[in-house]
């Protein structure tokens, strides 16, 4: 009967031992958890953070806030509030105008009209798939790059191409034709044409101010870089005593006639 009671009472030790490394068990897997989810939570949170102050470093960099811009062909003034998309298509405009010969000077000895003629026609289907690839929401904007194009091709380009272009095609066609005109080169026939001189002069000027429109475009796209705030650098006047001092060595020099070093 004895035997029979320690059994019980060491099954029962047992039994609770082995209930408390159970339980001791359970502490130390749920510490091991909450230690690592605290643990990936920290690292996510200084990720998050990290890539926060990357983002706002790179707008601070390569955001314009505003571009004032002079219009060409006398359009007056427009402040341009560009976003991503506005520096996409003022870039892409601009490549296409620095590589055409519609935004460089005419030369007279060399260039040919009709050719600067087709180059600025290309223009306009090139603007309107840029214009057509923009957001709603950016058309929307009254300083989106938007009005600044069609400003620019609806009242700069455009009255220039309506009162020359087919006027002068319709005559370069039959003087092409013309047998005599074989053997002459195609500048020296442009320069046959009744109202070349009125048209170049104006074509000049289309050139220029398509250039300055095409410097606008690069402003837009380009990243606003600020200058540095160099303070000039003011010299100090001497003091009294130092003017006395340099007043008498000028006069010791002049009386032995030695340079002062």
């Amino acid at each position: 009967m004895g035997v029979s009671t320690i059994s019980k009472t060491e099954m029962i030790e047992n039994n609770s031992l082995l209930l408390s490394c159970i339980i001791e068990g359970v502490k130390n897997i749920w510490k091991f958890i909450t230690t690592s989810v605290e643990f990936w939570a920290s690292i996510s949170l200084i990720l998050v953070t990290f890539l926060i102050w990357l983002l706002v470093k790179y707008r601070k960099k390569y955001r314009v806030t505003s571009v004032n811009i002079t219009l060409p062909f006398s359009l007056g003034n427009i402040t341009c509030e560009p976003t991503e998309e506005d520096r996409i298509v003022a870039w892409k405009l601009y490549t296409q105008l620095k590589t055409r010969k519609a935004a460089l000077v005419f030369d007279e000895d060399y260039d040919v009209i009709a050719d600067v003629y087709d180059s600025l026609y290309e223009i306009f289907p090139i603007s309107r798939d840029l214009l057509m690839n923009l957001p709603l929401y950016e058309i929307e904007r009254e300083s989106s790059i938007a009005n600044l194009v069609l400003r620019v091709q609806n009242d700069g380009l455009r009255p220039h191409l309506t009162k020359w272009q087919s006027t002068f095609r319709k005559w370069w066609d039959n003087a092409i034709k013309d047998t005599n005109n074989k053997d002459i080169s195609p500048q020296e026939i442009q320069k046959k044409y009744p109202k070349y001189t009125e048209l170049i002069t104006e074509l000049k000027k289309m050139n220029t101010e398509l250039i300055k429109y095409a410097e606008d475009l690069l402003n837009i796209a380009k990243p606003q870089v600020k200058k540095a705030n160099i303070k000039k650098l003011i010299p100090i006047q001497p003091s009294e005593k130092n003017s006395i001092s340099a007043n008498s060595e000028q006069k010791l020099d002049s009386e032995f006639g030695e340079p002062h070093t």
